[in-house]
């Protein structure tokens, strides 16, 4: 199993409509773990890289309706 994180920033302003799309994330077969920043203006996921590729995360969030965009790690 290898393991990833990686970070999304919210487009607009929390809404807790989004909280079911939120917690349908945890039904997704290699998301491990879903954090919401303690501003919740960010989203953090873990999930099993050997299940999921990082397109897929993007899409399952996409499909969930959540407003997000990926934030590229500093190198």
């Amino acid at each position: 199993m290898t393991k990833v994180e990686v970070r999304y920033e919210f487009t607009s302003p929390f809404q807790d409509s989004w909280t079911p799309a939120l917690e349908s994330l945890s039904s997704v077969y290699g998301l491990q773990q879903v954090r919401l920043g303690g501003k919740l203006d960010s989203l953090t996921i873990c999930f099993d890289a050997s299940r999921l590729r990082l397109a897929d995360v993007d899409g399952h969030l996409r499909r969930a309706g959540l407003p997000v965009r990926r934030v590229e790690a500093a190198a």
